[in-house]
């Protein structure tokens, strides 16, 4: 006879991406089992879950198990009416894990953002989110070589070869660039050129002059969301470019959004009080940025004047 599990998340909150919480990982291990199906189908354990609760919030969930499935079964418990998430989505969510096998919850719900990308997070996590609309609560139930295969997550309550269930609540799309009301540059402002390709990476032109030896800071793109306070951690696309060299040093574009509580004393100044949805272009002498060492790593000397363009994308408040 079936094991009948009542699960009760308890509440908890993390963020992808370095904040107050340390949270366990949902990144993929060094070869897990790609799932190769477009769109999970459902079956007959991810069909046997029923689970409660506000959407967002920690879930009370029920399941008929335990379960061993062969392939990632997908049911969509509530369904949202917004778009369904696509490969490249960026996509904000509630994750809340069981083992399959023991009914062993996880602590906590994870509020997260995943990129939907092969190689971005576990392939069992990216099949559930796949094809779901936002707005929608969803379980998928992962065979454990999608997810955590034969070395398991201790700290997550689950064993080696343990199978998965996972309850996703798809929350939001993140977008992946600027948007707003585009602005010129100030007339005093240093002569830079910047161009931008149709995906928003951005292409930085320095003049043939000297830098300013000032922080210098204007907005290109004013959005309308949320200020960015201080200590919030902040979602950001960037590229920064040497103004010696021209060279571009560090960006986010070519893999994805980082979320951050600091890049440089100069930058986070310059994006205090600004909107998401913003684009900043920031000009940062030595004493605001690397400071007289520099960062040998980058190609940044110490007398190196940087240059960043950073999209605001979204902010998550310190923890009160």
């Amino acid at each position: 006879m079936p094991r009948r599990l009542a699960l009760l998340a308890v509440p908890a909150v993390f963020a992808l991406g370095g904040c107050a919480v340390t949270p366990p990982s949902l990144e993929p291990l060094p070869m897990p089992t790609a799932v190769e199906d477009a769109c999970a189908a459902p079956g007959t354990a991810s069909d046997a879950v029923a689970v409660s609760g506000a959407l967002g919030a920690s879930p009370v969930i029920s399941a008929d198990g335990p379960f061993e499935v062969s392939r990632v079964e997908r049911t969509v418990l509530l369904e949202g009416d917004g778009e369904p998430v696509d490969d490249g989505d960026y996509v904000e969510v509630a994750i809340t894990m069981v083992n399959a096998t023991t009914g062993d919850q996880a602590p906590g719900t994870a509020h997260a953002r995943v990129l939907v990308a092969d190689g971005a997070a576990l392939p069992g996590l990216l099949a559930t989110i796949r094809c779901t609309p936002v707005g929608s609560r969803v379980v998928g139930v992962v065979p454990s070589e999608s997810a955590y295969g034969t070395a398991g997550q201790p700290e997550l309550a689950i064993g080696p070869g343990d199978d998965i269930v996972f309850v996703v609540d798809v929350l939001a799309l993140v977008p992946l660039q600027a948007s707003g009301e585009p602005l010129d540059l100030p007339e005093d402002f240093p002569g830079l050129g910047i161009d931008v390709a149709p995906d928003g990476r951005p292409t930085v032109r320095i003049p043939e002059a000297e830098p300013p030896t000032e922080l210098r800071a204007a907005v290109l793109i004013e959005g309308t969301g949320a200020r960015v306070a201080d200590g919030d951690e902040v979602l950001v696309q960037f590229q920064a470019v040497n103004w010696t060299t021209g060279e571009v040093f560090d960006e986010t574009w070519g893999d994805a959004p980082r979320s951050l509580l600091t890049i440089l004393p100069g930058v986070d100044a310059s994006l205090l009080g600004r909107t998401v949805g913003s684009r900043i272009v920031v000009v940062v002498p030595p004493a605001d940025g690397f400071g007289s060492s520099g960062s040998p790593s980058s190609g940044v000397a110490g007398t190196d004047t940087v240059v960043y363009v950073v999209d605001i994308l979204a902010t998550t408040p310190a923890p009160a």
